[in-house]
């Protein structure tokens, strides 16, 4: 047998290995008797690249309800993987048998990647600790303490769209995704990190930069991605890194020198930043107050130590990328909404207008959080457009799923798919229709629990989910105070969303046009 002969038998030998490799990856559960989907892909599993993640995993929950399953077991790649269809399912894992499923499977390594060591990916001990030790940072009082410094920002918004309003036709309308999005990263700037960032006033700032960045999906991205949630033991030894070096250098470069000068020259401002400082150099924060999001003391106790500046930067980064882009796409969703119904947008107005003028003419923290029909818009756009798609959990063990004899392997991803839940017409009737109305708290009371998931639920529901309300909240009442909200030539009858980033965005803008009151 010639040389070349010899080459191309390796290589078919080699082909059909591979090929039998990824068929019984792909067969994991199958061969389990478990409930799952046929057919696979070859290379992407069950996984469609082509479209958004949410409308794959709709897709697979309604292929799993019409058969009557309450879960469904895929291949996300070549990962096993369990997608949830059954609310009760869905209460026990995230509740109930939370001792089992505490950790959400996400990869992080610290010491190769200090970026990762943050409490939306950390596990276990680590992750009960850090979330003790940060959860005072979220009190109402502690909001309270950053809403003058949040109503500056939106005042700069406010001038944006005012030259907006003077400089776009009505027929092309603004790019609202954008210009929200410099918002938001100028309010997590000066509330985080303490400083001016100036993205309403310089679009190509850092800051916007890097954060638009760690959301974007590229193919090299991908396959890291999937190597590492695959082996995490194996990447780890590795030392892989789930964060780019640039903006690893960028944030933690940033971060120290601004504690070090905070730290020099006994620099107190109202802002996460100060209270994480607090914690790394007391282990503690010095005023307790009654948390009402978890019903204890506001106070961290029993705390030996506080945090590295490893810790310290991994919580500003990831309350960064958490707040800047989920809390403008919520915004932005909510503004194509009320563009398209004038008469809710003017209804909102006027609940704004009134409950304002009531106070006195002064917009505070109590009155912006304390607006009925403004929840139940924000409410209602979070129901159509949740940020994350779905929320991930990992049973630190085997976890037999009651009333079956089908058993969880420990560390399989189980993925609650919160877009899918949110469009079905048995919990929510006619689901594209944009409806306020179903928050009212008559509504609210009569739909079956955990149905409404924007934050996820249970012990490791998003700790900053106030801070989240508040910036959307004081947002959309600075624009609809001043401004009206219509369809332009280029708002689209329906969104469709970006298959390259993960949070839920809109493939082509949205373009809106801006009327000054």
């Amino acid at each position: 047998m010639g040389v070349f002969s010899s080459v191309f038998v390796a290589i078919i030998a080699l082909v059909a290995l591979v090929y039998f490799y990824l068929r019984q990856k792909h067969a994991f559960w199958r061969k389990r008797g478990f409930p799952c989907k046929p057919n696979p892909k070859l290379l992407t599993g069950h996984l469609d690249p082509s479209v958004h993640g949410s409308y794959v995993n709709q897709e697979l929950y309604h292929y799993a309800k019409g058969r009557g399953d309450r879960f469904i077991g895929i291949s996300f790649f070549f990962m096993p993987l369990v997608v949830l269809c059954d609310v009760e399912l869905i209460k026990t894992i995230l509740v109930k048998d939370f001792a089992v499923f505490h950790d959400r499977g996400m990869y992080n390594n610290p010491e190769a990647d200090p970026l990762s060591g943050h409490l939306f990916s950390l596990d276990g001990p680590e992750w009960r600790t850090l979330r003790q030790k940060l959860t005072p940072t979220f009190t109402s009082g502690r909001m309270k303490q950053m809403f003058g410094t949040m109503l500056l920002v939106a005042d700069r918004l406010r001038e944006v769209l005012g030259a907006a309003d003077q400089k776009t036709s009505f027929s092309a309308g603004r790019e609202m995704k954008d210009v929200l999005a410099r918002f938001t990263t100028d309010v997590i700037g000066t509330c985080a990190f303490g400083i001016e960032c100036n993205s309403l006033a310089d679009p190509d700032s850092e800051f916007l930069r890097y954060g638009n960045k760690v959301f974007q999906t590229k193919l090299s991205t991908m396959i890291k991605f999937i190597f590492i949630m695959m082996y995490k033991e194996t990447a780890k030894r590795l030392g892989i890194k789930g964060t780019e070096d640039d903006a690893e250098a960028f944030f933690m470069n940033l971060v120290r020198e601004t504690v070090e000068y905070r730290e020099k020259h006994n620099v107190q401002r109202n802002d996460f930043l100060n209270l994480l400082l607090e914690i790394k150099n007391k282990g503690t924060l010095s005023e307790p107050g009654h948390d009402d999001s978890t019903g204890g003391d506001a106070s961290v106790t029993g705390t030996e130590h506080g945090m590295t500046m490893n810790e310290l930067t991994a919580q500003v980064f990831i309350f960064f990328l958490a707040g800047f882009e989920t809390s403008s796409t919520t915004m932005n969703f909510c503004l194509y909404e009320l563009a398209k119904s004038p008469d809710i947008q003017q209804r909102l107005r006027e609940e704004i207008n009134s409950a304002i003028e009531a106070n006195g003419g002064q917009l505070t923290y109590d009155v912006a959080m304390n607006i009925a029909y403004l929840d139940q818009v924000i409410n209602e756009t979070l129901r159509k457009y949740p940020p994350l798609e779905s929320v991930n959990r990992s049973p630190v063990r085997d976890y037999t799923i009651p009333d079956t004899t089908h058993v969880i392997p420990r560390g399989v991803l189980v993925e609650v798919p919160i877009y899918a839940i949110h469009h079905d017409p048995e919990y929510y009737p006619e689901p594209e229709r944009f409806d306020p109305e179903r928050f009212t708290e008559e509504a609210v009371k009569k739909r079956v629990p955990y149905t409404f998931l924007p934050f996820g639920e249970g012990p490791r529901i998003c700790i900053g989910m106030r801070f989240g309300m508040m910036q959307v909240k004081v947002g959309l009442i600075t624009m609809l105070r001043d401004f009206r909200f219509h369809p332009s030539s280029q708002t689209p009858d329906r969104i469709t969303f970006d298959k390259n980033i993960a949070i839920l965005s809109p493939s082509k803008g949205n373009y809106l046009h801006i009327e000054k009151l």
